[in-house]
Order: C-alpha cells, then structure tokens, then sequence
C-alpha cells in the first residue's frame, strides 16, 4: 500500500475504509490533492475524492476540485485508452456544470471541460460516447443567462471578466467540435 506520509485518513479514504467528513475534507482539500497527485491515485479513487470535494460549501474548494479534474484529464487526453477515464472525468464536469449553485464553480467546469476535451483521440472518443456537444449547446444560452442574472451585482470584475471569456470559449469550442463531427 502506498506510504501517505501520516495522512493516514486519505489512505483509509481511498480504499474505502473511512467516511470522509465534508468539513474535514473541505479543510483540508488542498493538502489532499497535493498528495494524491504525489501519491499517484487511481481514476477511480480521484474521482471519488472529487465528488466528496464537490459536496464542499465553500466555493473556492469546489473551483479547486474542478480545476484538478481539468488538468488531470487534459494530461490524460493525450495517452492511449483514456477514454473511459476521461468519459468519468467529463460526466463529473457536466453534472458540477448543471448543478453547482456558484457560477464561478460552473464556469471553471466549463472551462475544464474545453481543456480536457480540447484535444487528442481518446478525448474525442470519449466526448462522442457522453455527447458532449449536446450537452454544452443545450447549457450554453442558460449559461448566458445567469452571466446576464447573477453577473450584475454578485461577482467582481476579474470574475465577471473570466465568466465572459469562457462564454467566448464555449461558443469557439462548440463551433471546433461541430467542425469535428463534420469529418
């Protein structure tokens, strides 16, 4: 079994032996992701890390969870048979993308999901068997209209400037895959 250095709860945690409390996860999510890169976890037990990661009431520790699925997949796209890794990857985007109360987590999904699926053959294969297309041009004018909602009063600038650029993204993105599906 591999050594996690005194955190004996994210060993317990990945091989189901322990129930990992929200609060405790949430405190202490960013040394937990540190190390279970170090560590070198299975799919398997990232993703399960990352839904309890999820359930976290403070937004930024969602963004966190989002943002290392994304480089997590990106990294992945580019390796032979990760397209069943990367259809996990991308289901776990899509759900945070339709259901995360903060549109700065649900931006960060989308924004995720352009990079892990931006390119390679596996990424690909994986977006064609989730139908990844469908589903981001059916998000997309909600998308637009909570920018429009939510944007006006509740976020900063900078957050207001990040949310438009991933608006740009999206609508870039969805053109490249339709272009892709056309081939």
């Amino acid at each position: 079994m591999v050594d996690f250095k005194g955190l004996s709860h994210l060993q317990d945690f990945c091989t189901g032996e322990f129930v990992v409390t929200t609060e405790m996860l949430c405190g202490h999510f960013n040394p937990f992701l540190s190390l279970a890169q170090q560590q070198g976890l299975s799919a398997e037990q990232l993703m399960r890390l990352c839904a309890a990661g999820a359930q976290c009431e403070n937004a930024s520790a969602r963004v966190n969870v989002v943002a290392m699925v994304g480089i997590s997949g990106h990294v992945l796209a580019k390796e032979e048979i990760s397209a069943d890794t990367l259809k996990v990857m991308g289901d776990f985007l899509l759900q945070v993308m339709t259901k995360d109360s903060s549109l700065v987590v649900v931006g960060e999904a989308l924004d995720a999901l352009i990079d892990v699926f931006a390119d390679g053959l596996e990424a690909d294969r994986a977006a064609r068997q989730m139908k990844l297309l469908h589903a981001l041009k059916s998000f997309q004018p909600v998308f637009k209209s909570r920018i429009q909602k939510e944007g006006k009063g509740n976020l900063t600038i900078d957050q207001r400037l990040v949310l438009d650029n991933v608006k740009i993204n999206l609508r870039r993105f969805i053109a490249y895959r339709e272009a892709l599906m056309e081939k």
